[in-house]
């Protein structure tokens, strides 16, 4: 057969990058960028390039399993899996409540457009709000300081013209967080040579930290303290905009009393910096006309998470980086309906506290969602209601939920746990059944999920309108028992006499969002149901149809409209919750100890997402995320690069190996997260490595408001064992 070459984008990640997929004899054989595209030409990562080894992998399942009575999988047709898998959430439904039922959709859910607003409807059809997501344990602050400090009604300052960028935890080489999406050396080398100043604070000198202007390189732990820090000089010099704040935000004179606090001095001693470069920060970011503050998995993972994001949006609201009346809207949303842009701040309105009402720590419904962080001990949790039942889409729980034995523990105590996964993940080493899903070039889709992560205060995505179209690419391998997630949840809902309602983007005049009647009767195409999601949409998808390589979007042009006549809203730079979190600011290292003498800080890797891509294909033939330490502590510790250690928290051990890296500070060991298996693998870390999650306690909350455990900076000890004895006692 010839090969043919087809134009889509990349679903790994909410980059969307557009490629070129050849596909020979009905197969994905290589995946590049396309040099077509004007707004990534020609970019795409090696996860991306990596979809022919996805699509074709041996390992990759091809049929659903069943788990029998005396614990074996067996294959079973899926048709068959949606009759018995209705039929059991119906009984527990029944028998328990709709909470006994709950979902998790993971960062893999990114590969179908349509995964999320299908299981949302599904869960709202059975009656059950125990929706839970990735998003209430990784940087959860963002939407919660949100809700507390108040939006601007329109974007924030974009990355397409900064003077100032100050990245805080963060390292858009491997994350693509913080810069355009693209390639984001060449982006970065573009704004340097036209002037930009870059601040980094890290403790890592990263590659994006290498190119920076400034690069603070504090101990972990300490970024409340200094953005706090950052603020007290900024107002002390009366660098702030002060037309901006008095017309647009409250709680100045509040904010100033609780910052003064943290001098330069005080914090430079806490965090062992420079006192000079904390001022020089604030100095050169209070400065600039235009600029942001985008914080990364660093702050994201540790304590204080929303009080670090809530201070980064007062830094941002002080130095007045909101588009202002009569700018253009470069980064607007595409695929979702018109905005109509004001120059004036909606006031803030509850992160917490309503909604679903949990039985551990009183936790409630946020602003971010759900608290994953407390959902095992809602299942192992026994009485009324305890869930019973989950249906994991797109994520892998026991690698990706905090406190992995803990997870584990609550897997198996499900009465009923549907795993959607193309791979026999650690997840689905304890499901009752293994649905197999087709992958992203056997499915349509269209940016949607850009255009949600452009709507959200974050800065991930293109630094203008963007939009594409795919239809599936290949169809699924043949003699393959596949579906695709929302035919999955469809199939379920009628079994199950649901009538389901996706959420659309459009808003009544009564603030609501409209919902879409899903046809229970005749099963929709995907395409007819993203023609319906996109309805009304800012440029028409049969528009976006009309550039299969992807293309930006400027017209209808979107400007920021004036104030409206009498608007009282304003900014909250004084949160109570915020102020008093402040007041008693920071993680400190007080909990080392002479048993657990060094810090594990969380490391983001360009060739994974989370738990996913974990294939030894994308990595050089490595499949393991090594544990980092300065060359002098390999030394003291008498290791050497390649060495096996175990690493031990006050939770549990698992087994690593140990590479150097004189670009961390000393005292500190950095991993990747979402690696390795159950106990019973620990053995192979070399292929599968190692499972940082085990090692958290998801009692130990840092982020009060949504259950959140720490996930970085944890006392940990390191010490070598020999790699047979390491073998042997794996899974203890």
């Amino acid at each position: 057969m010839t090969r043919t070459t087809h134009t889509s984008f990349c679903r790994y990640c909410a980059n969307s990058c557009p490629v070129l997929v050849d596909v020979d004899d009905g197969a994905v054989v290589a995946v590049k960028g396309d040099p077509d595209n004007a707004v990534f030409e020609g970019y795409t990562c090696v996860k991306g390039r990596a979809a022919p080894e996805m699509h074709n992998h041996p390992d990759r399942l091809l049929r659903s399993l069943k788990r029998l009575p005396d614990g074996e999988l067996v294959p079973i047709a899926v048709e068959t899996a949606m009759d018995e898998i209705a039929a059991r959430l119906t009984e527990l439904r029944d028998r328990y409540g709709p909470r006994s039922i709950a979902s998790y959709y993971g960062t893999a859910a990114a590969g179908s457009t349509l995964t999320e607003p299908f299981l949302a409807a599904f869960m709202a059809g059975i009656g059950s709000r125990m929706c839970f997501s990735p998003n209430t344990i990784d940087k959860p602050g963002k939407q919660l300081a949100a809700a507390m400090h108040g939006r601007w009604m329109a974007p924030m300052q974009g990355y397409d013209d900064p003077e100032v960028a100050l990245l805080i935890g963060a390292n858009p080489y491997k994350s693509y967080y913080g810069v355009a999406c693209g390639n984001p050396g060449t982006w970065l080398g573009e704004r340097l040579q036209a002037g930009m100043q870059l601040i980094v604070i890290d403790p890592r000198r990263s590659d994006v930290a290498k190119r920076a202007t400034l690069h603070i390189q504090p101990v972990p732990g300490e970024d409340a303290a200094i953005l706090a820090c950052l603020i007290n000089v900024i107002l002390s010099e009366g660098l702030h905009d002060r037309a901006f704040v008095d017309e647009h935000a409250r709680g100045l004179s509040d904010l100033a009393r609780v910052v003064r606090q943290l001098p330069p001095e005080e914090v430079a001693r806490r965090a062992d910096v420079d006192a000079d470069e904390l001022i020089l920060a604030a100095r050169t970011f209070a400065a600039a006309r235009r600029g942001y503050v985008a914080c990364g998995v660093g702050p994201g993972f540790s304590a204080s998470t929303t009080l670090v994001e809530y201070l980064t949006l007062n830094l941002e609201t002080l130095c007045g980086h909101w588009l202002r009346e009569g700018e253009t809207v470069r980064r607007s949303t595409t695929l979702l309906p018109p905005q109509q842009y004001k120059a004036q701040a909606a006031p803030p309105r509850p992160a917490y506290g309503y909604g679903e009402a949990f039985r551990i720590h009183g936790l409630t419904e946020t602003a971010a969602g759900m608290p994953t962080g407390i959902l095992s001990d809602e299942i192992l949790l026994d009485g009324e209601g305890r869930v019973r039942a989950l249906l994991s889409v797109g994520g892998n729980p026991v690698s990706a939920w905090p406190d992995q034995l803990k997870a584990i523990d609550a897997m198996k105590a499900l009465d009923l746990l549907v795993q959607v996964d193309p791979w026999m993940s650690s997840t689905a080493r304890f499901a009752d059944y293994v649905i197999a899903p087709k992958m992203s070039y056997e499915t349509p889709a269209a940016t949607l999920l850009t255009d949600l992560v452009i709507s959200m205060p974050t800065y991930y995505g293109p630094a203008e309108s963007y939009a594409q179209y795919t239809p599936a690419v290949v169809d699924p391998p043949s003699g393959s028992d596949l579906i695709a997630e929302w035919e999955l949840l469809y199939g379920l809902a009628r079994r199950m006499d649901l009538s389901l309602g996706l959420r659309s983007m459009r808003i009544g005049d009564d603030g609501t969002a409209h919902r879409i009647a899903v046809d229970m009767t005749t099963r929709p195409t995907a395409d007819e149901l993203l023609e319906q999601l996109t309805a009304g949409s800012r440029v028409p998808l049969a528009e976006v149809k009309r550039h299969p390589h992807g293309a930006a979007f400027p017209e209808p042009m979107q400007v920021v409209g004036p104030k409206d006549p009498g608007w009282e809203g304003r900014f909250e730079l004084a949160d109570a919750d915020m102020m008093a979190d402040l007041a008693a600011c920071g993680e400190t290292p007080s909990d080392t100890s002479v048993e657990f003498p060094m810090r594990l800080v969380c490391l983001r890797l360009q060739h994974v997402i989370n738990s996913s891509m974990h294939d030894r294909s994308t990595n050089r033939g490595r499949g393991f995320n090594a544990a980092y330490l300065h060359p002098h502590d390999l030394e003291t510790l008498n290791l050497a690069s390649g060495d096996v250690v175990r690493i031990s928290s006050a939770r549990a051990s698992i087994l690593g190996i140990v590479e150097a890296d004189a670009s961390l500070r000393r005292g500190l060991v950095a991993m990747a997260h979402g690696f390795g298996d159950v106990p019973e693998t620990d053995g192979q870390y070399r292929a599968i490595g190692s499972p940082t999650g085990r090692l958290l306690d998801n009692w130990d909350v840092a982020d009060r408001y949504v259950g959140m455990p720490r996930m970085s900076n944890i006392p940990v000890s390191v010490v070598g064992v020999a790699e047979d004895a390491g073998r042997s006692s794996a899974g203890v």
